[in-house]
């Protein structure tokens, strides 16, 4: 990966968020990048926002494109306001999975209306589910 980060013009970020993708780009690997595009359209804590302000500051010729924040909703200060940043409000998807997430909403209203003491134990359920594990 380090090859890549060194040689590439651009970089567009796919992975799987897990415990090897969290921070996957640090301090260090942000280092190794110069004259590059990243684009980060995966998972927000791919990516270590606070070292990432600092090396966009520090690297005028950097230039970053982020469909997703480490913290969502929220950006990290500094990040939107700077000419080498495009954020967009993690907007990228396909079609149909559009169309599947307007149906599972519309679903969870009826449930909700329909069943609300089912409603409120799948919400606990799934509060206690941890997204990824704390590397």
């Amino acid at each position: 990966m380090e090859e890549v980060l060194k040689e590439a013009d651009v970089i567009s970020l796919h992975p799987v968020l897990d415990k090897t993708a969290y921070y996957l780009i640090n301090p260090e690997r942000l280092a190794m990048m110069e004259e590059v595009v990243l684009v980060n359209a995966s998972r927000g804590p791919v990516i270590d926002e606070v070292a990432l302000v600092e090396h966009l500051r520090a690297n005028h010729m950097f230039h970053v494109g982020l469909d997703v924040f480490e913290d969502e909703p929220y950006m990290k200060p500094g990040l939107a306001e700077m000419k080498n940043v495009v954020v967009v409000p993690h907007i990228a998807s396909t079609s149909k999975t559009r169309e599947g997430m307007a149906t599972l909403a519309a679903l969870n209203v009826l449930v909700w209306y329909d069943f609300p003491a089912l409603w409120s134990t799948i919400i606990s359920t799934c509060n206690s589910i941890p997204v990824f594990e704390e590397v």
